[in-house]
């Protein structure tokens, strides 16, 4: 992955900020892959609302899916968050 620029770094802080969102992203991250229905059991919102928050990790290339037959699987894609790190750890000094 090449050098993360501010606006993708900027979008991938406002992604996270949401907590619903953070813990969605942790879940998968600590899991091999997820499939959506694993995803759903853990959380108290509603699927759609969970459907939203998969579209803009995987928006983001944060996650990748794969379908197989009825079910979708996630899992994160580690080279984004490492981008997200470099950057970060590049403006902390």
């Amino acid at each position: 992955m090449s050098k993360m620029k501010d606006k993708e770094a900027a979008q991938i802080a406002k992604a996270l900020g949401d907590p619903n969102r953070l813990a969605i992203y942790k879940q998968i991250a600590r899991g091999e892959e997820l499939f959506c229905g694993e995803i759903c059991e853990k959380h108290s919102i509603s699927p759609a609302t969970i459907s939203h928050h998969l579209k803009v990790l995987s928006e983001l290339d944060l996650i990748s899916s794969r379908k197989e037959g009825l079910n979708v699987y996630y899992r994160s894609v580690p080279a984004t968050m490492a981008a997200y790190q470099k950057y970060l750890s590049e403006i902390a000094g």
